[in-house]
């Protein structure tokens, strides 16, 4: 892992743009193997969110370093190590992505205390804010015990009802 008392801005850059892409990855990921329908549409809400995280820090790398990034292929470097992989497990998966941001809300406010220019720190800080609202969202709607591989149980509750109903 990278040090981050002797981090760069450039460097924080490029991780960071790393960092959007992989959660990015990771809730698409997450999102197609959940088979409920709200749960679904909260990770790709949560997606997108890292898709214009990224592309705001594409633009601040090219505004700081005056270079355009093409593709971004890092080195072992330029990884956060501590960010865990998806499973395919739904369930894992979001208590793994709980992790995760937590992972990168404190490296976004350790990156914000280290840089020096102003308009640098308060994008991580912003950063390191975001990730809490990511946070509070997954916690008030992923309680456990999570139940994320079963249909909706709502749809059978129904089925029941309806069945209930239709014998009287």
């Amino acid at each position: 892992m990278y040090k981050l008392n002797s981090i760069d801005a450039l460097d924080a850059l490029k991780m960071s743009i790393q960092c959007e892409t992989d959660m990015k990855i990771f809730y698409n990921k997450v999102a197609s193997l959940v088979k409920n329908d709200d749960a679904e549409a909260i990770l790709k809400g949560l997606s997108e969110k890292e898709e214009k995280n990224r592309l705001k820090l594409i633009k601040t790398y090219s505004k700081t370093s005056g270079k355009k990034i093409l593709y971004l292929n890092l080195g072992k470097k330029h990884k956060l190590t501590s960010l865990m992989k998806c499973t395919d497990d739904p369930n894992d998966a979001v208590r793994i992505v709980k992790k995760n941001e937590k992972e990168l809300k404190s490296f976004y406010s350790t990156i914000s205390k280290r840089l020096i220019e102003s308009e640098l720190r308060a994008l991580f800080r912003d950063l390191a804010m975001e990730r809490e609202q990511h946070l509070a969202l997954l916690e008030a709607s992923f309680v456990e015990p999570l139940k994320l591989d079963q249909e909706e149980e709502m749809e059978n509750a129904n089925q029941v009802i309806n069945e209930v109903s239709n014998s009287d």
